[in-house]
């Protein structure tokens, strides 16, 4: 099974029940955390069915999505949402202001490529703002999804590569020119981690 189908995306983009109640969190908080300015290129890895895309569009002066779940991408026939793994973006240096990438990073095996993809695309003084959920157990928060779309609790830690904290994210980066400009906690609706990192000269 291919575990990023069609299934999961249409579930964890849904705008009807828990999902719905998820998503309007998640948008409404990650859109102000971005804070699109009329001037500003921005990538949204992880861009499902592009909710949060869309809060974005009208306020920034270009608004892309990426997405690894081919068979949604492709149903949703949006030119600004494209199939793309975020350890290869195809996107030129220094093309984006800000990179954004919520709940989406514990799902990449190769994650230290996620930030060295997303360093190489960012502009000098470009932001790379990230969030990944406070887990004691790695997958404890992909229970719901795994029980809903897969029926087998056992997918959370498939969907769940990596248990992470702001320490592994500074361990990953550090030999990156990416400096940490904030960290915190925030509730969407379960604590996760936010991160934003800024690209250096």
């Amino acid at each position: 099974m291919d575990i990023y189908n069609e299934s999961y995306g249409n579930f964890v983009g849904s705008e009807n029940g828990y999902s719905a109640i998820r998503n309007k969190l998640r948008t409404n908080k990650f859109a102000k955390i971005v804070n699109p300015q009329k001037d500003e290129s921005i990538l949204d890895i992880g861009c499902n069915k592009g909710l949060l895309l869309y809060r974005l569009i009208p306020h920034a002066k270009e608004v892309i999505g990426i997405d690894i779940n081919e068979k949604l991408v492709s149903s949703l026939k949006d030119e600004k949402i494209k199939f793309m793994s975020a350890t290869n973006l195809k996107f030129a240096e220094n093309s984006f202001d800000k990179v954004c990438a919520f709940e989406v990073i514990e799902h990449i095996e190769e994650i230290d490529k996620v930030f060295s993809e997303a360093s190489r695309v960012l502009k000098n003084g470009g932001k790379f703002i990230v969030s990944f959920p406070f887990e004691m157990v790695r997958g404890q928060s992909a229970i719901l999804d795994a029980l809903f779309v897969y029926k087998d609790i056992s997918y959370a830690r498939k969907l769940h590569v990596h248990k992470l904290t702001p320490n592994k994210i500074k361990k990953i980066v550090k030999n990156l020119p990416l400096r940490t400009t904030k960290t915190q906690i925030v509730l969407i609706p379960f604590p996760s981690f936010l991160m934003i990192l800024e690209k250096t000269d």
